[in-house]
């Protein structure tokens, strides 16, 4: 058997040119006509918005609004000094709780040497032993 070819040259019997070329016509149909189809239907919502739910009453833009606390810090390091120093301030001065009942703050050294000196409670079963 000769494997050797004499010419060289494409089957021309495999190939249907006329199928894969109406084959390809309708391809580009198909899609310039679903280009037209998507294009129509942007044309349509651009011109129509869909409204499905109605506007919530509580989105009212006109006055700034803030969420419940606790919110969230913008400078917490900041905030957590003041606060430090807020209560510093309170537990080493004398000050008002209540002026008309007459309750007083005192400073938390000296509160706490009063305790000592007065003695703490001691329940009474604790007494007996």
């Amino acid at each position: 058997m000769d494997t050797r070819h004499n010419s060289i040259a494409h089957e021309t019997d495999t190939g249907d040119v006329r199928a894969i070329g109406i084959t390809g016509l309708v391809l580009a149909v198909a899609i310039a006509i679903i280009l037209l189809l998507v294009y129509g239907i942007f044309q349509y919502l651009l011109h129509h918005p869909i409204v499905i739910a109605p506007a919530n009453p509580m989105a009212d833009t006109t006055r700034q609004q803030f969420p419940s606390q606790p919110r969230i810090e913008e400078h917490p390091d900041v905030e957590l000094r003041h606060l430090h120093s807020r209560e510093d301030t309170i537990l080493s001065t004398y000050g008002w709780i209540d002026k008309k009942s007459g309750v007083v703050r005192i400073p938390i050294d000296r509160a706490i040497e009063l305790q000592l000196e007065r003695g703490f409670p001691v329940r009474r079963e604790a007494a007996k032993k």
